[in-house]
């Protein structure tokens, strides 16, 4: 995905002080426990460790006791061999359940060492960056990864998705499974190859058929540090778009029924109406964009801010909704391909 100054700025700044982090200081703040140092192979030093992580998202049965967790006080990564791993600020974001590194960084700064960069060696970060992304596959922004076997207790088929329209074999190909304890369905998201995160739906209620989440506000869910600002959910079974046409919704259950309809054109959501300046930058490299709101007062912002930041892309094509109905709500493949073919240039919009 492309990036624009801004965002080139703010990684520049997290590569900093992710060289400046105290990571056996980090370590000790959340109170480490079973730990021991080891050297690696390449002469790096790893703590050994119980998992952090087990403390706010439990997936240990005995709390880890038998130490599964490390974290490379080098490199300055973290991995739960049997659940997760990312860098520290990943890290730090999961145990405080915050979103963002800009959520952290008050608390961040009281384990970072040395002197930040001077201006002149800011620029030339900011200017190796730049060299990096226009080499291709030299730069790529690190998300955190799951293991994919979180996902095997949650293997269900709820009949809330065949009330959708969307049969197990849709299911199955996109991992989408269903949480007993708290009832919604976990749709999961992949980026690069990698399970990054996931999103569990609320189930609405069906009096005689099954019961609704019992607390269906929000309607999703997602796990903590969420990528939501820097990727888009889509078809994981086939590759990422990278040309040609697109379409962007805003719900992946939109994403779902497309895949689940056989729709040939790509389609994209953005995780909601909010759409991030890394996502924007991103649709130019689509010769054409449909973009399809829901029908809302929070759509019609959506299509206000994109029509406005893509006014140079000569491809970006508007499909008007119809009332109380997206993407998702469509049950023929005809019906949703006549309405892609009502879409509207943006500059005549």
């Amino acid at each position: 995905m492309r990036m624009g100054l801004d965002q080139l700025r703010a990684d520049a700044q997290y590569q900093d002080y992710r060289r400046r982090l105290d990571a056996r200081a980090v370590l000790d703040h959340y109170g480490v426990e079973n730990d021991h140092e080891e050297t690696t192979s390449n002469g790096e030093t790893e703590v050994i460790h119980s998992c952090l992580l087990d403390r706010v998202d439990r997936h240990h049965n005995n709390g880890d006791q038998n130490p599964s967790a490390a974290c490379n006080l080098d490199r300055k990564l973290y991995v739960c061999y049997a659940y997760w791993g990312g860098d520290l600020f990943h890290l730090i974001q999961k145990l405080e359940d915050k979103d963002s590194f800009e959520e952290i960084l008050p608390l961040v700064s009281q384990f970072l060492t040395g002197a930040r960069l001077s201006d002149d060696e800011w620029e030339k970060e900011v200017a190796e960056l730049e060299r990096l992304l226009n080499t291709p596959g030299s730069y790529a922004t690190e998300l955190p990864s799951y293991s994919e076997r979180v996902l095997s207790p949650w293997a269900y088929i709820h009949p809330y998705l065949h009330e959708r329209g969307v049969g197990p074999e849709t299911a199955s190909r996109l991992q989408i499974g269903w949480r007993e304890e708290d009832n919604r369905i976990i749709i999961p998201h992949y980026w690069d190859q990698k399970l990054v995160g996931w999103q569990a739906r609320a189930v609405p209620d069906r009096p005689g058929s099954w019961p609704g989440t019992a607390s269906p506000v929000p309607k999703y869910k997602s796990t903590p540090g969420f990528p939501k600002s820097d990727t888009f959910y889509y078809d994981h079974s086939r590759p990422f778009p990278r040309k040609g046409p697109v379409i962007l919704v805003e719900s992946p259950f939109s994403v779902i029924k497309a895949t689940a309809l056989g729709l040939d054109i790509p389609v994209l959501a953005s995780f909601g109406a909010k759409v991030s300046r890394t996502q924007t930058q991103a649709l130019f490299d689509y010769d054409q964009v449909f973009l399809w709101p829901d029908p809302d007062s929070a759509g019609q912002v959506m299509e206000a801010t994109l029509t406005k930041r893509l006014t140079d892309h000569p491809g970006l094509m508007i499909i008007t909704p119809d009332p109380d109905q997206d993407l998702g709500d469509y049950e023929s493949l005809d019906i949703v391909k006549g309405k892609i073919e009502t879409a509207i240039p943006a500059v005549l919009k």
